[in-house]
């Protein structure tokens, strides 16, 4: 269960664990759409701004996120109708029910995938986020200063405890990603 769920966004704390749960798979299920970090960053940030204006009237974290998600989808096809940056077909699909499931799918994997990566210690954060960013083994033992065989020894037991985190699609998907064998 995730930091927010337990206390709510009607409180400051809560609320900062509900922003800082959600904006990075909002984020990119706005960029989705918008293909502009600035943009998107932009759309999220005046929907966490609506939801804390509006605490008051949201029962729940469920429906607070569900708001989320249409807020952004909506805003960000505005802004595409406004600026006139897409063709009549590209609408077309980005207003689908399908595209916006299917982008909804993908952000809610991200999501799950992300939150086991947090229970992981900082180390093992820290290399398992800079092997999804696309860094060789090499690469991260350099940026972190420590041998590469430190780095394949983390890498490891980051997996193993992932392996237990996440279900099997999700751990094979994960794997995919990084780029690591099963």
């Amino acid at each position: 269960m995730n930091k927010s769920s337990n206390k709510g966004i009607n409180s400051i704390d809560g609320y900062k664990s509900f922003f800082e749960d959600f904006y990075p798979s909002l984020h990119m299920f706005a960029n989705n759409y918008l293909q502009n970090e600035v943009d998107s960053s932009d759309v999220v940030q005046e929907a966490f701004i609506y939801i804390w204006k509006r605490r008051d009237l949201i029962c729940h974290i469920p429906a607070a996120k569900s708001y989320l998600y249409r807020y952004v989808k909506n805003r960000c096809l505005n802004i595409l109708r406004d600026t006139k940056r897409h063709q009549k077909i590209l609408n077309e699909r980005l207003d689908t029910e399908i595209f916006f499931r299917d982008n909804l799918i993908e952000q809610e994997t991200y999501e799950l995938i992300y939150k086991s990566i947090k229970e992981l210690s900082a180390q093992s954060q820290q290399v398992i986020e800079l092997s999804l960013d696309g860094l060789s083994n090499k690469e991260i033992a350099e940026k972190l200063s420590v041998s590469i065989n430190t780095i394949k020894t983390v890498k490891k037991r980051a997996f193993k405890s992932l392996r237990t985190l996440l279900k099997p699609d999700m751990y094979t998907l994960l794997c995919i990603l990084i780029g690591e064998t099963l």
